[in-house]
């Protein structure tokens, strides 16, 4: 008789643990955008079961849900948006997002979640998933499965590996990964999910390896802030569609050829690296280059045959390295610019030859160099927009101002420069007449 009333007690007990265990959402709070309502909930296994509108709906959950269950999410015909959002969330059981045909965008982040298991997502069609600001660690092989996702935001997680087997039968357009600790990309991993832009800043990837950046319809990388050091041939050859390359503040030394020749890239930024040597054929032949970023590194030498074959860059920044002379026909291969940057070098001084075969710049900038004397012919035929020669060692420019700048079509700048008591008078009444110049140019009724 003892020993039956203990197993009766002890049945009830463990169906009651079991009930309990199953709650996800217990003294938590719903909100529905739409119609504002606040919805008090004391404990549910279900949100379903405490959502009012029978309509599309997008639901908030405000309180403490440190886990889903199977059936927590399950079955709700008519959520459109779904935001659990720092609700201290820790574990995400598969199936948990099951049957919601309508949902479109899931916001996860700012919990604790450390892995994702496998088929967690599975068969949904969203515009985003966000988990940035968790602390994953691991993504299971088949985390992501037979899904279609928008944007999926991994940013700010702990991530060291991106292995094989993640996605399933998955499609991606744009995937953030972002500050996390990634060191490698596993071969193939991202080959086959249709992805057009890859964000991979703040990370510790060392290299660009070409068989874990297979991924033929990529159009923009991002690998801003890693550890890559040494560009090598070849690295590029699976990304055929590449439009956008970023590897600002990386470790690079030297620029090979055979790296960016014959792509499709037309933004192209190097900057903030340690670049003093770059081959003088590593930029040719890149017909769609319109943006070229070589700014914040040791170049000390600027070659004129760079970027032979490629059609006109537009943007050609070089600014804050150390170079004190261009060479004649400095710019030969592209004509005509519409930004010129070379501000923060050393260079002393330009001759018209090495600024001839220049065409037209919509924007010449040699502001912060060390250009101590000024020709008349130094801008030799170039047409220009506008001219920034602030902020060097000019004591005086020689000559009537209007012809030395005569082919400066808006602005000089001029200021910042040591000018001479003599030359101040001279340079003060140039630089209001360029100004009255311009307004009246832009405001004919302007007087």
């Amino acid at each position: 008789m003892h020993s039956s009333l203990v197993r009766v007690i002890l049945a009830i007990f463990l169906l009651k643990f079991s009930d309990c265990e199953e709650i996800s959402f217990k003294n938590v709070t719903l909100v529905e955008w739409e119609s504002t309502a606040r919805i008090a909930v004391a404990a549910s296994d279900n949100l379903k079961k405490n959502i009012v509108s029978k309509d599309e709906v997008s639901v908030q959950v405000d309180g403490v849900v440190p886990i889903l269950y199977e059936t927590s999410v399950f079955d709700i015909p008519n959520l459109r948006y779904l935001t659990l959002s720092s609700v201290g969330l820790e574990e995400i059981k598969p199936g948990a997002f099951e049957n919601l045909p309508l949902l479109n965008h899931l916001d996860l982040s700012w919990n604790k979640l450390t892995e994702i298991e496998s088929g967690t997502f599975s068969h949904l069609h969203l515009s985003h998933i966000y988990l940035e600001s968790n602390s994953i660690r691991i993504l299971h092989s088949g985390a992501f499965k037979n899904i279609t996702i928008r944007d999926l935001h991994l940013a700010k997680n702990e991530l060291t590996e991106f292995p094989t087997g993640v996605f399933e039968n998955v499609s991606i357009t744009n995937l953030f990964l972002e500050f996390n600790h990634l060191r490698t990309i596993s071969p193939n991993s991202l080959s086959t999910i249709s992805l057009k832009s890859l964000r991979l800043s703040s990370n510790y990837l060392k290299k660009i390896d070409p068989e874990a950046f297979n991924i033929p319809t990529l159009v923009s990388l991002d690998l801003n802030f890693n550890s890559i050091k040494h560009l090598q041939p070849g690295d590029l050859k699976n990304l055929p569609e590449l439009d956008e390359l970023n590897l600002v503040e990386n470790r690079l030394e030297e620029i090979p050829e055979g790296v960016f020749n014959n792509t499709k890239i037309t933004y192209l930024t190097l900057a903030y690296n340690k670049i003093g040597e770059i081959a003088t054929k590593a930029f040719d032949d890149m017909p769609y280059l319109k943006t070229f970023d070589i700014g914040h590194n040791k170049l000390t030498h600027w070659d004129n045959n760079w970027l032979g074959g490629t059609s006109q860059p537009a943007y050609v920044k070089a600014d804050s390295n150390q170079l004190s002379e261009l060479p004649d026909e400095a710019f030969k291969n592209y004509p005509r610019l519409t930004l010129l940057d070379l501000r923060g070098n050393k260079m002393k001084k330009i001759s018209a030859k090495a600024l001839r075969k220049l065409d037209k710049v919509g924007n010449f900038l040699l502001c912060c160099n060390e250009i101590d004397s000024w020709g008349s012919d130094s801008l030799g035929n170039v047409s220009i927009g506008n001219f920034d020669l602030s902020k060097n060692k000019l004591n005086c420019i020689d000559g009537d101002l209007d012809k030395v700048f005569g082919n400066v079509v808006d602005l000089v700048h001029l200021y910042g420069n040591p000018w001479d008591e003599g030359c101040i008078l001279k340079i003060e009444h140039f630089t209001k007449m360029k100004i009255h110049s311009l307004r009246a140019k832009l405001n004919p009724s302007f007087q």
